[in-house]
């Protein structure tokens, strides 16, 4: 018992390890890392995926496979949910008498299964030719008019983007979640924000469950935790197992909430904080440029490259194609961007409270 204890102790941590590695890894924020050279450690298995999927399957074997993932957690959350009903609430139930905590205990279990099943089935935003115009506006730094997708061949709204996952593309496009196999768009958010929510509460919940009945045994067998865990019996070992499973997990899914409220609280999604990386470099190298007073095919910020022969030109942020040079500079008035937080504005942000309402489609 001690032994297989062990290797599902061990277990726990080598998930909750590989799962802040795939959660985090690619996150804007996270470039650069060992989290992010740990995701991208595995070259050769992706392209041998891409290249079967691509070969065989038309694109369609990772959003297929990608169902193993949302099925395989929620199975894995259903065994964890019956060991518990049937091994550690008996016990619970003679140290906690109070209703409530048998009602919420039953409201927050059903409360993820809900969030998971919205979560999954629900539409992102998928945009076809019949989408109507998009809310938002071309700001001509991250967005431009005009742009098409080259694989739906339809207009390209702002803030949204091509998922090549689903293979569509998706308004107000925020990333692509392994873990409902879902994209995370305009209409939709608000249901990943409650399975975050739920998942929060689930684990942080049980967590505080199980630590009230490891407590209550420690006052009666007179051990320490470790021991209570491990060499008394199977329920303490049980409770010990979900007490460190929910516990580990429990940081990993608040920190990655406490990510994207930041990215609420900055007016940005996951795809357009990788846009604005770009932009940050640019202007730290001293290369974007504001058209002042006038613009070209409504762009008005341009990118300063050196070509081989010497000549400075100023070329489209939507097309790299050259919309300045030696010839027709003096015809324009550029203003060299200094600073992203002082000389540019993000027309999306409106300001927490209404960037939330806005995400959660609040209208």
């Amino acid at each position: 018992m001690i032994s297989l204890f062990s290797f599902i102790l061990v277990l726990c941590v080598v998930s909750g390890v590989v799962s802040a590695i795939v959660i985090f890894g690619d996150l804007p924020n996270f470039r650069g890392t060992p989290i992010h050279k740990l995701r991208l450690g595995l070259p050769s298995v992706v392209r041998l995926y891409k290249t079967t999927n691509e070969r065989y399957f038309n694109n369609k074997l990772q959003l297929w496979f990608g169902y193993t993932v949302p099925t395989a957690y929620m199975a894995v959350v259903t065994v964890c949910i019956y060991n518990f009903l049937v091994k550690t609430t008996p016990v619970l139930f003679t140290i906690v008498e109070s209703k409530l905590v048998r009602y919420y205990m039953y409201f927050t279990i059903a409360l993820v299964y809900l969030a998971t099943t919205l979560a999954v089935c629900s539409d992102p935003g998928k945009i076809t030719a019949n989408t109507e115009a998009s809310k938002f506006k071309n700001n001509q730094l991250i967005f431009f008019d005009n742009k098409m997708c080259s694989t739906c061949r339809v207009l390209k709204p702002a803030r949204s983007k091509h998922c090549s996952t689903c293979g569509h593309c998706v308004l107000l496009f925020d990333h692509h979640c392994v873990w409902i196999n879902n994209c995370v768009g305009y209409y939709n958010y608000k249901w990943f924000l409650l399975f975050l929510v739920a998942n929060i509460n689930l684990l942080g919940y049980g967590s505080y469950l199980c630590g009230t009945v490891l407590v209550s045994q420690k006052l009666r067998w007179g051990k320490s935790f470790w021991n209570i865990i491990v060499a008394t019996n199977a329920v303490n070992k049980i409770t010990g197992v979900f007490f460190l499973l929910c516990s580990i997990f429990v940081c990993i899914t608040t920190i990655f909430t406490a990510l994207h409220l930041r990215y609420l609280y900055l007016g940005v999604t996951t795809n357009e904080l990788d846009k604005w990386s770009d932009i940050e470099y640019l202007v730290r190298i001293g290369a974007l440029y504001e058209l002042e007073n006038n613009s070209i095919d409504n762009e008005t910020y341009v990118e300063k490259v050196t070509l081989q022969s010497g000549e400075d030109v100023f070329i489209s942020l939507k097309n790299n194609e050259i919309l300045i040079n030696r010839a027709n500079l003096p015809l324009y008035n550029l203003r060299k961007i200094e600073s992203v937080e002082r000389d540019l504005i993000n027309v999306y942000d409106r300001g927490f409270w209404n960037n939330l309402r806005e995400r959660i489609y609040i209208h």
